[in-house]
């Protein structure tokens, strides 16, 4: 994969900011710069002008974050990510194609894995303090996993031709069709990669929670399984994205919640299925999975 390391550019603006920068400054300084390759992304998040990320900015104890900042080493992270790369295409044994940025999303966000077309470019804002000192590996892994899965076209093929799905979708036509329970699957296969690379780790870390989030997750499974198994019975295959919002489950539970499910869900079929290797499913089409989904109940 082609890695665009951009951290050299957010460690010199934030060598000059001893404060934070006036929007003028930010914009030409870092914004500009970076619209190009960013692009894509901010165009999905709806951040396309200047002024919204430096809203986030804004929002950072700076002295906090900017000491944190300096202490990261583009050379290094860079060489992070490449043992990752290797690591999961060694699993997964396939080549890993497509584009890595690293920058700073002044903790907007941190990972984030875009489809378009047959190929990926993965955005990884690592100037997050993180909530573990492995945080940022298992996200890379499994940013990572999504891009060794979604490029394979038997992934897609197995939902037949009148799907509108395969490896010519474009980033809009990918997040319009997914169907429920492949978002569940390859959230899930993710996970579950991550897991396997990075043993030992607390289990709320591969889920993207708190400890005290994922136990009520835990202690409300059933309010979980409601609103999975309500998305993945509707005859159009169901909206991912009311999986991510925390009104649809009673009581409302945190963001990614979803996650614990889908997690423990693919767990069990790695283990009936593929002999507890994540490689042996990793062309399976989920579709063949779909009356498991219905099954399966977190305990």
């Amino acid at each position: 994969m082609r890695i665009h390391n951009r951290l050299p550019l957010l460690l010199s603006c934030l060598e000059r900011w001893e404060h934070p920068p006036e929007l003028r400054d930010f914009d030409r300084r870092y914004f500009r710069p970076m619209e190009k390759l960013l692009g894509p992304m901010l165009g999905d998040w709806g951040i396309g002008r200047p002024e919204a990320l430096y809203r986030e900015l804004l929002k950072l104890d700076w002295p906090a974050y900017r000491a944190h900042v300096l202490q990261l080493a583009p050379e290094k992270q860079e060489k992070r990510i490449l043992r990752h790369v290797r690591s999961v295409e060694r699993l997964l044994g396939v080549p890993l194609r497509g584009e890595i940025v690293l920058f700073g999303a002044f903790e907007m966000m941190d990972g984030y894995a875009r489809f378009d077309r047959g190929r990926h470019r993965v955005f990884l804002g690592l100037d997050e303090i993180p909530s573990h000192p492995r945080y940022l590996d298992v996200l890379i892994t499994h940013e990572l996993t999504h891009v060794a899965r979604e490029t394979l076209a038997p992934v897609w093929e197995g939902f037949g031709p009148d799907s509108g799905l395969s490896l010519e979708m474009t980033h809009e036509e990918f997040t319009q069709r997914l169907p429920v329970v492949e978002h569940l699957f390859n959230e899930g296969f993710a996970c579950a990669v991550s897991e396997t690379l990075l043993p030992g780790l607390p289990d709320w870390l591969y889920v993207y929670q708190t400890q005290e989030a994922a136990r009520l997750i835990r202690r409300h499974g059933a309010a979980v399984n409601r609103a999975v198994h309500r998305e993945l019975r509707k005859p159009d295959g169901g909206d991912y994205g009311r999986l991510y919002d925390s009104s649809n489950y009673r009581p409302r539970l945190p963001l990614f919640c979803h996650y614990v499910w889908a997690r423990a869900w693919v767990r069990a079929l790695i283990a009936e299925h593929g002999d507890g290797k994540p490689a042996a499913l990793l062309r399976r089409c989920s579709r063949e999975f779909h009356p498991s989904a219905l099954r399966f109940r977190l305990p």
